[in-house]
Parts: structure tokens; sequence; C-alpha cells
């Protein structure tokens, strides 16, 4: 008898993406498929969930289409992506993603009512921010949009929505619920009463919180048919997408961390207690007595990307932009660079804060621009491991990285050598999908657990990128410069239109 498939959908907020996994790890079927967001104001972000829902029948009907055997499915999510509910399950109006800004107010008042900025802080485990507390994005709606909330029975989330349209079962999983505002991120698996009391939330309106393993249901006939899935399939309601990495990776232990880097970047690191930090956005691990905090910068491979679609367009392809960067030494030539091309998260959490050059003179090339947004990426990411350092005592010796952002040769070497670690770039890109399948096999009775020892951590380390200590004087400088160069031009940016 051949041995059992694990199931996997990454359900993100560009793509969704599902992979076919034998229960040792080995990736045997993918495919991928493009989602749109719509904004239809200035802040505002939206996600046709119908739309949405086709994406994730075609990855599903191409993954499955002839194959048998399949023991479980699992579910790794973008989060927060706010759903509402009718009676039967059905979404009132389009998902509101993590980008959507509309709740601002919202939740501002939510974080007066509860004594301040530090005192939320405090008793959340959060910051007071749309992107981890989604309740003000329903205070928005509640009170803009009465016609939709009085439709709605049932509030959700991503993965709410998917394991409804699969096993017809609402659910909700910690690591999500860690960024509704609703949850003490100490206490993850529970709606807090006064949480849910200030935000005037009846608590029947919210999904059970079931652990990411757990089995939210089974594959519908009518889910099957539209997807190819098996009737009956187990499915776990799974988790937020950097947890579902963080599993697949192994994080286990306190200090252990990973990077996710793509269009956005995070680096996250494995607690055992829920000691928060205000620069991180916390939530629940997929493992039971562990937390994850996040570093996540909003644009770094987006700052890359930047630079060859808006900038110099004669550079058609990444490896012409890291060519072209090459030419400058380390440190560019004294020219330095913000990313915060979309404001920024981690660590200054300013969503009015713009991108910078600095250093220019009549000298200043073409590759040393370019060369600055590298090393200005860089410079972010180790003001956030700084600051993890500075928490938590964490000393990083080697950091797997995954994620788009891996094939750049250039991009890895200057990250090693800013912050002072190895980094390992690992060849399987979909790492989220990877856990996802994981909690479907613990769903489908494949594993016994997330602590089962047979469970296959993802290790296929494809490229080694060591610091060159020869550049750290350069960089150590530059770094000094980047640390307090955003204080000084804070309110000049604010002053921008």
């Amino acid at each position: 008898m051949s041995s059992p498939l694990i199931v996997g959908l990454d359900a993100g907020t560009s793509s969704v993406k599902a992979c076919v996994f034998q229960v040792s790890g080995e990736p045997i079927r993918q495919a991928e498929a493009e989602v749109a967001l719509s904004a239809p104001r200035a802040g505002w972000v939206d996600l046709d969930l119908d739309l949405y829902w086709q994406a994730v029948t075609k990855v599903f009907r191409r993954v499955t289409d002839g194959l048998g055997g399949m023991a479980g499915l699992g579910l790794s999510v973008t989060s927060p992506t706010t759903v509402l509910f009718t009676k039967d399950g059905r979404a009132v109006r389009p998902g509101i993603p993590y980008l959507d800004n509309r709740g601002f107010n919202e939740v501002a008042d939510l974080s007066a009512a509860l004594g301040g900025v530090p005192a939320f802080q405090d008793y959340v485990g959060n910051r007071p921010i749309p992107s981890t507390c989604s309740v003000g994005t329903v205070r928005w709606i509640k009170r803009e949009e009465p016609e939709s909330w009085e439709r709605t029975a049932k509030i959700g989330f991503l993965n709410t929505f998917l394991a409804e349209k699969l096993t017809g079962e609402l659910s909700v999983d910690p690591t999500t619920a860690s960024y509704s505002g609703l949850v003490r991120v100490s206490m993850p698996d529970r709606w807090d009463e006064r949480l849910t009391d200030l935000a005037g939330i009846l608590v029947h309106r919210l999904p059970p919180i079931r652990s990411p393993y757990m089995c939210a249901g089974a594959v519908t006939k009518q889910a099957a048919g539209e997807t190819g899935l098996p009737s009956g399939l187990p499915v776990a309601v799974g988790c937020a997408d950097t947890a579902a990495a963080g599993f697949a990776l192994g994080l286990k232990q306190r200090g252990d961390a990973f990077e996710s880097a793509g269009t956005s970047d995070v680096l996250t690191f494995c607690l055992e207690e829920p000691e928060f930090h205000p620069a991180f956005l916390n939530r629940a691990h997929v493992l039971p007595g562990r937390w994850l905090a996040h570093g996540a910068m909003s644009t770094a491979g987006g700052a890359i990307n930047w630079l060859r679609r808006q900038i110099f367009h004669e550079l058609a392809t990444p490896a012409d932009l890291e060519r072209e960067a090459e030419k400058s030494p380390p440190g560019a030539n004294g020219v330095v660079f913000l990313p915060y091309l979309a404001g920024e998260r981690s660590p200054i959490f300013d969503p009015a804060a713009r991108g910078l050059w600095l250093g220019l003179r009549l000298g200043t090339e073409r590759a040393d621009l370019i060369r600055a947004v590298y090393e200005g990426v860089a410079f972010g990411l180790r003001q956030i491991y700084e600051r993890a350092k500075a928490r938590w005592g964490f000393e990083l010796s080697c950091l797997p990285c995954v994620g788009g952002a891996t094939q750049s040769r250039l991009g890895l070497q200057v990250r090693a050598d800013v912050l002072g670690v190895t980094y390992k770039a690992l060849a399987f890109q979909n790492a989220a999908a990877y856990g996802a399948a994981l909690l479907g096999g613990i769903a489908g009775g494949v594993f016994q657990g997330p602590l089962d020892p047979n469970l296959p951590p993802l290790r296929s380390t494809v490229r080694i990128f060591t610091p060159r200590q020869r550049n750290r004087v350069v960089y150590d400088t530059l770094f000094s410069v980047f640390e307090g160069l955003y204080p000084r031009v804070k309110e000049a940016m604010h002053a921008l239109p």
C-alpha cells in the first residue's frame, strides 16, 4: 500500500497555492493562481471572496486531478482578513485584509477606552493598529454599513471562510485570533470577555477557537465537486501563514528563528513565555505553550521591485539590478536608504513614514543608489534583530530563510554581512503550504499531534551565506547613521502631502 498524501493550501493576498506532499515531506504537486485586491478608496482594501474561492478551486483541481490517497488537508492564510457571515454561512460582503486602514479610528477609540496605547499593549499583547486589531474593522462596518451588519450572524476570518466552504463548519484558530483584538495573546484559545464587552461584540457572533491541527470538519460532497478533493477528507482549520511556516521549519525552542523574505519581510522568533515587545507583532504559535514574535517590514522586497519597475526601467530583471548594484562597494559610497515606501511596521510603526536616499553627491552613480536599497533593507532587519537581542538576549548563529527573495544572492549576502549572521536559503519556497499540510496530516491521523517526532521539518538548504568580517566596520558605521535617520526626519515626513 502506498503511503498517504497530505495537502496544504497557502491562501495569500496576491496568490493562492496548493501543494501535495508525501508524508516524508517530499512535494509531488504544486499549483498557483493569482488573486486581486481592490481599493475602492484610499486606505481601503477589499477582497472579492467569490473570485477568491474560484482561485482556490482552480488550484485544488490542478493538484488533485487523477490523484488518490489523500489523508488530510490544512489551511494557511494571510492574517487577519475579516469576513462576515450570514445565518447560512455565506459571506455578507467582500473580505477586508490586514492592508486596510478604515478601522484606524475605531482601534484608537478602543485603545483609549482600555487606558491608552501602553495599557492596550500590556493587556492585549499587541499594538493597537488595524493589522493586529481587526475588531476595529468590524466596528467600522457596524457604524458605516448598517445594512451589512444587520445581515451578519457570525464574524470570522479567511480560514473561517475557507473551512466553511470546504466543510460547512465555522471556526478559527489561536494564531489568527491573536490579531483580532478580542483575545489576550497570552491566552489565545478563548475570547476575552473584557475585550468583547469593550468592543460591543457578543461572543455568540464569534466562531469557536480550535487548535490549528484540530479537524474542523470533512470535505462536503458539494465542495468535493467544486475542488476535486475527495468527499470526507479531514480538514484542519489551519493557521496564519507565518505561523504555518514556523511550524514547517521546526521552531520549538526559545530563540529559534527564521526569516520570510518576499515583498514584505518578517523576522520571526519563538518565545516560551508571553514576554512581548511593542516593536513586534505577537501571536500564538501552532505549538501549545509557545508564541511567535514577528518583526515585520512592509516593503523590503517591495523596495527592490520598485527600483526596477518605477525607477530603472532599463534593468529588466532582478539579475540585471543585482549586477548593477555590485558595481558599487559595500557602503554604497556613503549613500543610505530608508525603505519606507508604504509607511513601516517594525520597529517604528508609522504609516506616514516615507522612503529616502541620504548622501547624494555629484559623484553618486546609479549603482550606489541601487546597492543602498539592498543595504537599507538589511539595516531595517538589523534594527529588528537588535531589539530582539536587547529584549530577550537572542543571539543567532544561523538563520533559515524562505520566500521569493531567497533567489537574490546579493540581498542575502548583504543581510549576512549587516546582521553578522549566517543565512541559509531553503530550496523549497512554499513553507507555509507545507506547514498547513502537516496540520492536515495531524487532523487526518497521519501524525499524532504537533510534537510527533515523526513530523518531518523543512530543511532543504540550497545556499549558505556567511558574514564577511571585512565589511563589518563599514556596515556598523552606516547602521548607526540609519538608526538615527528616521527620528531626525519624522516631522518632515509627516508634513508632506
